[in-house]
């Protein structure tokens, strides 16, 4: 890893960090630009500690609040202006965003159904479509890798990107992508090389 007194030996090392909790928790939050709650602040400190091992040469985040929120405390200390990257936002969820489980459940029983069933080819009525969320996320993470070789990143951005970042490097399956936890201000560690990537952390 990227630690401070560490031999550095990867192409580029990606820390993806998932936002602090934000108000809208338990909900498909998705891109409804939510502040972080009071809980979210105060989780804040714990990450800054996780994250004082590392030496950043960049600091990247989605452009949603609560991303930026997470982002600012590191990229203040390490003295580095947060790059803005809508690229890394979480997936629209069309009718559901803003929604419970519980209440999408209760409105369209029949969607949910199918959706769980037939993850991912199934749409949420009115989304973004799973293919090209996995197109974009994939995308802004190579575009950032292949900018920034021989160097550590911070990405704080959304479960969902971190999801798909983690299984492209694992080779998972799609429909399993969701078995990945990613809690509030979780820590993963992608090591990329010429020749492939390795995972070194995940949800920490």
């Amino acid at each position: 890893m990227c630690a401070k007194h560490s031999p550095k030996a990867a192409v580029c090392t990606l820390v993806l960090v998932r936002h602090a909790a934000s108000q809208g928790a338990g909900s498909f939050v998705g891109q409804k630009d939510e502040p972080l709650s009071e809980v979210g602040h105060r989780q804040l400190k714990e990450l800054a500690r996780k994250l004082s091992k590392f030496r950043f040469h960049a600091v990247f985040a989605s452009d949603l609040r609560r991303a930026l929120e997470t982002a600012r405390p590191t990229a203040r200390r390490q003295n580095l202006e947060i790059q803005i990257r809508p690229g890394l936002r979480e997936m629209h969820f069309g009718r559901w965003q803003g929604l419970s489980w519980k209440q999408i459940r209760k409105r369209e029983p029949r969607a949910t159904d199918l959706w769980m069933r037939n993850f991912p080819s199934q749409p949420i009525p009115g989304a973004e479509l799973f293919q090209g969320f996995k197109t974009r996320v994939k995308s802004e993470l190579k575009a950032i890798v292949n900018a920034n070789r021989g160097r550590c990143v911070l990405v704080v951005t959304h479960s969902g990107v971190i999801r798909v970042a983690l299984a492209d490097a694992l080779a998972m399956k799609d429909k399993n992508i969701s078995r990945l936890a990613q809690d509030p201000c979780a820590l993963n560690v992608l090591e990329h090389f010429s020749d492939g990537v390795t995972v070194r952390l995940v949800n920490a």
